[in-house]
C-alpha cells in the first residue's frame, strides 16, 4: 500500500466517523506519535474528558475495589516484563 493509499484510507475513515470522542483520541494519538507538544488547553480538555468518562463508569456501576485494581495492575506489569 502506498503512502497516498494510506492517507486516502485514513481520510475516508475520518470522514465517515461522527464520534467526536473517537476523533479527538485519534487526533491526540497522532500528535503524540509525531512528538508534537499538546497545548495546556488540550491537556485540560483531555483531563476533563477522562474525568467525565470515569464518572460515567461509576454511574454504570463499573467499579472495582482498590485491591482488585492493584491485582489487575500487577498482573499487567508482569505480562509487560516478560
Amino acid at each position: 500500500m502506498s503512502v497516498l493509499d494510506i492517507k486516502n484510507d485514513l481520510l475516508r475513515l475520518l470522514v465517515e466517523t461522527n464520534d467526536p470522542m473517537l476523533l479527538e483520541k485519534v487526533r491526540l494519538y497522532f500528535k503524540n506519535l509525531k512528538h508534537e507538544t499538546l497545548t495546556e488547553e488540550e491537556i485540560i480538555a483531555q483531563e476533563e474528558r477522562m474525568i467525565d468518562f470515569g464518572l460515567n463508569q461509576i454511574e454504570k456501576g463499573k467499579t472495582m475495589s482498590h485491591e482488585e485494581a492493584r491485582k489487575k495492575i500487577n498482573e499487567h506489569l508482569k505480562r509487560l516484563a516478560k
